[in-house]
């Protein structure tokens, strides 16, 4: 979603105000300034952050963290005949490794 601001006449008594609204469009931000604050007059209505669709905002850690275990589980299930054995002596080894110290 994403934010918008546009000018807008609240009547004589507010005047003329700058406002934001969250949206999906345009004409999503039109209707809600509108209804919520009874705008009469709205112009220059533009969008001032860009909609959260990549890897961006303060998630992207979550995003990239979420691709990782995705990708570790795929691995996991198509090559498991190879990680099982592997992640066995890996473990055997550093068991005794550790006991060694």
């Amino acid at each position: 979603m994403a934010t918008w601001r546009a000018e807008c006449w609240l009547g004589s008594s507010a005047g003329r105000q700058t406002l934001e609204v969250q949206a999906n469009t345009s004409i999503g931000a039109k209707e809600q300034l509108q209804r919520v604050y009874g705008a009469e007059q709205i112009s220059n209505i533009r969008e001032v952050s860009n909609r959260s669709i990549g890897l961006s905002g303060g998630d992207a850690d979550a995003k990239i963290g979420l691709i990782a275990v995705v990708g570790v589980l795929y691995l996991l299930a198509t090559y498991w005949y190879i990680v099982v054995p592997v992640g066995i002596i890996l473990g055997i080894l550093i068991y005794l490794g550790s006991k060694e110290e």
